[in-house]
């Protein structure tokens, strides 16, 4: 479906924000369809000045980029990167599993795994019995690190507050947590309604939850800066 002239309008001015751009490409990149993508490169393209300001900076030809970006085109791989770099952008490969991923501009993802060798910090299994609801055991503190092996901190439960928290290691080069999602043994993916660090440097995850360390797979912190 075509669209309208001021949905048009709208779009473009949006995209002159490079964060919004940079969402709404990634986006389209998500669709796995070329067609989709070049598409939203051509929107992004007319937000940055149309296609005689891209031929102008790129010492391409305007009707090959007409045909470049449309539902049949398809570009160079380098002259791909060349639209793309002309209005302010580059192409990235990410690791789905790894340490720390790019995003948006400024904004960080650090993939933690639980540790080979748990750590156990013994607590009263009365204690988590009460807090949780479960049937009665022991729980630990256990150590969570990216891919690289660096150590962010340990994961564990404050049986009083009811909190999952990750105790943050000393030197744990870490910006501000805007975001959080937690990946359960189970397989669920369980996002972090309320991301704080609290008096004792603890990152709080969830509050009033029955969700124990062990049952937590990976934890994905989206950070600022980095």
């Amino acid at each position: 479906m075509a669209k309208s002239k001021s949905y048009q309008k709208s779009l473009l001015e949006a995209l002159k924000d490079p964060l919004e751009a940079v969402e709404y490409l990634n986006a389209a990149l998500e669709e796995g369809d070329p067609a989709v993508f070049l598409l939203a490169l051509r929107d992004v393209v007319d937000s940055y000045g149309g296609m005689s300001k891209l031929a102008a900076s790129t010492a391409l030809n305007r009707e090959n980029l007409y045909r470049m970006l449309s539902t049949k085109g398809n570009p160079e791989f380098f002259s791909l990167l060349t639209v793309l770099k002309a209005v302010g952008f580059r192409l990235a490969v990410e690791s789905r599993a790894g340490g720390g991923l790019a995003t948006k501009v400024g904004i960080k993802k650090i993939v933690l795994h639980p540790s080979p060798s748990m750590r156990q910090v013994k607590e009263s299994a009365r204690e988590y019995a009460l807090a949780a609801d479960t049937s009665p055991r022991l729980e630990g503190a256990i150590p969570f690190k990216t891919a690289d092996d660096q150590e962010m901190g340990t994961l564990g439960f404050d049986y009083k507050k009811g909190i999952l928290f990750l105790q943050l290691a000393e030197y744990a080069p870490l910006g501000p947590v805007r975001e959080a999602e937690l990946q359960l043994q189970d397989g669920r993916s369980v996002p972090a309604v309320e991301v704080s660090v609290d008096e004792k440097n603890r990152l709080v995850l969830l509050r009033n939850t029955k969700i124990s360390p062990r049952e937590v797979s990976q934890i994905t912190l989206s950070t600022e800066g980095g």
